[in-house]
């Protein structure tokens, strides 16, 4: 068995540099030095963190169908970004709700969180809501599609894999097992 804690608490981060910033996304490149003093270049997203909302209507779950380029396909998702600098979490998720789909709730609770992936910094809290009133605060610039569709459909649309979007699996998951809906 490795102890691991000890192997990697020694890591020094030689050199750090951003090799992309572009549209909002920045990719990093840190150089690494090992205990055994090896050296390792390891790239990754810089993040200041992301949100995704469980949201709502009348027991239907409000989700959002946007084009994805890597994918080449439109995906359905839950409303979600990044953390603004100077937001909170809980902003973000009620400033993304109403860009995204135009709803707006007053009460948001967080549920939980996941990592994107170990080639990312970004956490995704995940906040649930139960939307009570349309706003105006639609952000025409977001290329979004607004689909409310019945909780149980939308967990056999995971089930069959015809939803995938990590934030929406994980949000299900949650809303399941956290019973928010009863």
């Amino acid at each position: 068995m490795y102890d691991l804690d000890n192997k990697f608490s020694k890591i020094k981060v030689l050199a750090s540099k951003p090799i992309y910033n572009k549209h909002g996304t920045v990719i990093i490149e840190d150089t690494l030095e090992f205990a055994n003093k090896k050296t390792y270049d390891y790239v990754y997203f810089k993040s200041s963190g992301t949100v995704a909302i469980a949201a709502f209507k009348n027991g239907k779950m409000i989700l959002t169908k946007q084009y994805r380029h890597p994918l080449r396909r439109i995906v359905y998702d839950i409303p979600g970004g990044a953390v603004e600098a100077g937001e909170t979490p809980l902003q973000a998720a009620s400033r993304e709700l109403e860009e995204e789909t135009g709803f707006g709730a007053k009460k948001f609770e967080w549920i939980g969180r996941f990592s994107r992936g170990p080639s990312s910094q970004a956490i995704v809290d995940i906040f649930f809501a139960k939307v009570n009133r349309k706003r105006k605060r639609f952000d025409k610039n977001e290329i979004v599609g607004v689909e409310m569709v019945d909780f149980d459909a939308v967990v056999n649309r995971i089930l069959k894999g015809e939803c995938f979007d990590a934030a929406l699996v994980v949000a299900a998951l949650l809303v399941l097992t956290k019973k928010l809906l009863e």
